[in-house]
């Protein structure tokens, strides 16, 4: 086995980048579909695009202008990757900075350990890369969720939270008389939240107190700006936990309707409805039934 790439200070990157990585490892899930069912049908269905150009032995060289068209609407897990992109380099308004939830945590953690590190033609995934934008962002917010609950820090979550080489980690702990435990070394959450607000490239997590719950019209506003539109009503339903019949009782909204709506299907733009929608998630007004509107006007047939 090859010795994995030490963490390196982190390169400039984007959610943009983030998610269409997340692009190649749905193609790489598509790719095991393929190789351990034989039905190519399914895994077009799994992806929303044509797979003609593919085989198990063949990328095709412009396979990430194909993949481009592979809808993220469609994966629960591109909002969690867009939430995680939020809380691990602590970007975007406050309400964007805390939506990465313990249950976020959960799956995210499933999705590094077990999808697919491999894809069509052996092309490696991002997840293959731990320096790979998606990697280092999703580790990142796992190491973030580690300290937030006490759990020890690896050499490679401290580099990543601190914006440093593991080298340096390694010298800066040794300088100060820090010692690890255990295989991969570990140094305790108690030790490591002061050792990290003592280096200049940390960022604290942002922690919301009463007053800045996610009842405020205001914050939800940037989500409709950084995700489509199901999966922004998506997060704002988990973030008041509710499900799709709750919402349509408390915004008084036919179920069939909504529905349609979540689900990506034709429904009709009913501005009444729309704006108790908005309410009842707390959402700015106009913005949401903006949104809602625009999203609905494009899913008409032509």
């Amino acid at each position: 086995m090859e010795p994995r790439n030490l963490t390196a200070p982190r390169t400039a990157t984007d959610k943009t980048t983030v998610l269409n990585e997340f692009r190649e490892v749905i193609l790489g899930i598509a790719c095991l579909m393929v190789a351990t069912k034989g039905e190519v049908e399914l895994a077009e269905a799994y992806l929303g695009i044509s797979l003609d150009e593919f085989s198990l032995g063949m990328m095709p060289r412009d396979f990430r202008d194909i993949i481009a068209n592979v809808d993220l609407g469609k994966f629960h897990a591109a909002r969690q990757i867009s939430a995680a992109f939020d809380f691990a380099y602590q970007q975007g308004s406050a309400l964007a900075r805390t939506a990465f939830s313990n249950d976020d945590w959960n799956d995210i953690a499933l999705l590094v350990e077990s999808a697919s590190r491999c894809s069509f033609g052996g092309e490696p995934t991002p997840l293959a890369n731990e320096d790979s934008p998606l990697r280092r962002t999703l580790d990142m917010a796992i190491a973030r969720m580690r300290l937030k609950h006490g759990f020890a820090l690896t050499i490679r979550e401290l580099a990543l939270l601190a914006d440093i080489g593991e080298g340096a980690v390694r010298t800066a702990l040794s300088g100060e008389g820090i010692k690890t435990e255990g295989k991969p070394a570990k140094v305790s959450a108690e030790t490591a939240e002061p050792w990290l607000r003592r280096r200049r490239g940390f960022i604290p997590t942002l922690e919301l107190g009463d007053e800045g719950s996610a009842s405020s019209r205001t914050e939800p506003v940037s989500l409709f700006d950084e995700l489509p539109f199901e999966l922004a009503l998506q997060a704002l339903m988990e973030r008041q936990a509710l499900d799709t019949e709750m919402l349509a009782e408390k915004a008084a909204v036919p179920l069939p309707w909504l529905q349609r709506i979540i689900g990506g299907s034709h429904a009709e733009c009913d501005i009444a409805s729309l704006r108790q929608l908005a309410e009842a998630l707390s959402s700015d007004v106009p913005s949401f039934v903006g949104r809602a509107i625009e999203t609905l006007l494009r899913r008409e047939p032509r």
